[in-house]
């Protein structure tokens, strides 16, 4: 089932028993999206680490699930990826962070950089030069 489909679902008021409905909804988690991520850029892990700039063991954890990185963690591996906003917004809820917020000045810069297809090092000299903490 998309995504799409269960949100029609979801908004309609269809008499859906809510256990019936949960069965459809399948499992998905930060890892699971994170190698599908991975696949779908044709990313190795090895790869996928020398991008994120992340110490090694570091990323690997995140990559087996045994390490919640943090926010700034999370949009390294976005950055990495290149992916859009809404895939970086998955990645952050999935991994228990704030998505990306435009009223929030320093957000807003991220946005803009994913939207401009920034690198890592791009992004962070933006940050930089608005006095915003870099991503690290």
């Amino acid at each position: 089932m998309t995504t799409i489909e269960l949100l029609d679902i979801l908004n309609q008021n269809q008499d859906i028993p809510f256990q019936e409905l949960l069965q459809k909804i399948p499992e998905i988690s930060f890892t699971n999206y994170l190698q599908m991520l991975l696949d779908t850029h044709h990313v190795s892990k090895s790869e996928f680490i020398k991008k994120t700039n992340l110490e090694r063991t570091y990323g690997y954890q995140i990559m087996n699930g045994t390490r919640v990185p943090s926010k700034d963690k999370v949009l390294q591996c976005a950055f990495a990826l290149s992916i859009d906003l809404h895939d970086t917004n998955v990645l952050l809820t999935l991994s228990s962070n704030q998505n990306l917020y435009p009223k929030i000045k320093r957000d807003a810069l991220i946005i803009f950089g994913i939207n401009h297809h920034y690198n890592l090092m791009k992004m962070n000299e933006l940050l930089d030069e608005y006095h915003y903490p870099i991503i690290e």
